[in-house]
C-alpha cells in the first residue's frame, strides 16, 4: 500500500516490537493524522475494528484471526510490504534468506557494495527494520529475509538468494512442507535468483575463482569455515550479477568485521581457542562448525531449549572425531557424552579443564537458548564473558 491510501484509515499495529514501532514511527511520519491502535494479545478483538493491519513478522501467518481478517475484507500489510511499496523505485533490492547463513551473506554482500563505491542499506531481519531506510534515495538494499517475511511479500526484489535450507520455525508454519514454501514465496517473487547449486564462483588452490579465472586468494576473508567461503562465493556471484568486478572485492573482505555469535573467536589463552557460536541452534550448524575444526582436539559445549531436533546425525560426528562434548540441558540428555553439567559457568570451567593445549573450545549448542536464556546473543555474551574470566585463570 502507497501511504496516500493509508490516510483516514483505522490501522492496527499488531505487535509492538522492533518492526511495530518502525511502523508507527513510519505513519506517523508520512500519513496525515493517522488513526492507530496498537494490538496485543490482551485486546485481540480490536483486530476487527480495522481497516488496515500492520503484521509483525512473529505473529504467525497461519493464525485463525488472519483468515477471519481477510474475510471480513481488512487489509493485511507488514513493515517489509510498505516498504517496497513506498521506496525510492531507484532502489534495487537484494533479498537473502535461508535456515543458516543469511546474516553473514547478507553482511558481506552489504558492506562489499558500500566499500565498491556505492550506497548500500542493510536491514530486515538484521539490524534496522526496512522502513527505516525509506526515505533515503539508496543505489542498494540488502534485506536480511527472515521465512516469517518471505511468506506474505508481496514485493519484488531485483535479486534473490537462497542459502543453506533446513528444518525450523516449525510452530510458526506449521509443518516442514509449509516452512520451505514460505521461503521460496520470496525467491519466485524476486526479479532474478541466485542458484547456489549453480555459482559460476568457487574456491580451488587457495583462492576464490569465476570459472576458470582466479580472483583472489581465500585468505582475504575473515572468517572460519568452509561454509563461509561458500557465502563468500554467493557475495561474488551477486556483486558479479550486479554489474560489478568481483576482483576487486579482496579489500573489502579483507575489511569485514565477522558478526558476533558465529564461530566468533572471543578469547585465546596457551594456545587453547574459545570459540561462540551460539547462533548455531541447529544440529547440522554444529556439524558444519564441527568441519571448521576438524584438525584440531575440540572440546564442545552444546545443548539448550528443545525444538524437536533428530541429534543422531551430531551424535555420529561426535563419536566418529572423538569430540569431547559437554551438555547443557535440555536437549542435552540426547547427547551421547559422558560429561552433563547445569549451566554455562559449569560447562566453561570444565571445558577449560579439559581441553589441551592448540585445542578449541567451541560452544555451539544446535538448540534455541530459551529455556536458560532470552535469546542466542544472551546466551554468546555470557559464554564470552566466562570465556574470558577463564582465559584470565588458564
Amino acid at each position: 500500500m502507497r501511504w496516500n491510501e493509508l490516510t483516514g484509515k483505522k490501522i492496527g499495529l499488531w505487535g509492538m516490537g522492533r518492526e511495530g514501532q518502525s511502523s508507527r514511527d513510519a505513519l506517523a511520519k508520512h500519513v496525515d493524522h493517522p488513526d492507530i491502535i496498537e494490538i496485543s494479545e490482551d485486546n485481540l478483538s480490536a483486530l476487527f475494528e480495522c481497516q488496515v493491519v500492520i503484521k509483525s513478522p512473529g505473529v504467525s501467518l497461519y493464525r485463525p484471526e488472519i483468515q477471519q481478517l481477510k474475510d471480513k475484507g481488512i487489509i493485511l500489510t507488514s513493515n517489509t510490504n510498505l516498504y517496497f511499496a513506498n521506496k525510492p523505485s531507484s532502489t534495487k533490492v537484494i533479498c537473502i534468506t535461508g535456515t543458516k547463513g543469511k546474516s553473514t551473506t547478507s553482511a558481506l554482500l552489504a558492506h562489499t557494495i558500500q566499500e565498491l563505491g556505492h550506497t548500500c542499506g542493510l536491514g530486515g531481519n538484521i539490524g534496522k527494520p526496512l522502513l527505516d531506510f525509506v526515505d533515503d534515495p539508496l543505489e542498494y538494499m540488502v534485506a536480511e529475509t527472515s521465512s516469517y517475511q518471505c511468506a506474505d511479500l508481496t514485493g519484488s526484489p531485483d535479486l534473490g538468494i537462497l542459502v543453506a535450507l533446513y528444518s525450523a520455525h516449525l510452530t510458526w508454519h506449521g509443518s516442514l512442507e509449509r516452512y520451505h514454501a514460505d521461503k521460496l514465496h520470496m525467491i519466485k517473487r524476486a526479479k532474478q535468483c541466485i542458484d547456489i547449486t549453480k555459482l559460476s564462483m568457487c574456491i580451488r588452490d587457495g583462492a576464490f575463482c569465476d570459472g576458470p579465472e582466479i580472483l583472489f586468494p581465500t585468505q582475504a576473508l575473515p572468517l572460519y569455515g568452509q561454509h563461509n567461503l561458500q557465502n563468500a562465493c554467493v557475495v561474488l556471484q551477486a556483486v558479479k550479477i550486479l554489474g560489478m568486478d568481483p576482483k576487486r572485492c579482496a579489500a573489502a573482505f579483507q575489511s569485514f568485521h565477522p558478526l558476533p555469535h558465529r564461530l566468533q573467536k572471543v578469547a585465546e589463552k596457551n594456545g587453547v581457542l574459545y570459540i561462540n557460536d551460539s547462533i548455531a541452534t541447529l544440529p547440522e550448524s554444529v556439524v558444519a562448525a564441527l568441519d571448521t575444526f576438524r584438525n584440531y582436539p575440540v572440546t564442545l559445549i552444546v545443548g539448550g531449549w528443545d525444538a524437536g531436533y533428530d541429534y543422531h546425525a551430531l551424535n555420529s560426528t561426535i563419536l566418529d572425531r572423538h569430540v569431547l562434548a559437554i551438555a547443557l540441558p535440555d536437549t542435552g540428555n540426547q547427547i551421547t557424552t559422558p560429561y552433563h553439567v547445569s549451566n554455562m559457568a559449569e560447562a566453561v570451567r570444565l571445558a577449560t579443564e579439559k581441553t589441551p593445549t592448540g585445542g578449541v573450545v567451541l560452544m555451539s549448542p544446535g538448540a534455541p537458548s530459551y529455556n536458560q536464556y532470552k535469546n542466542f546473543e544472551e546466551r554468546g555474551n555470557d559464554f564470552t564473558r566466562l570465556a574470558q574470566e577463564a582465559q584470565s585463570m588458564r
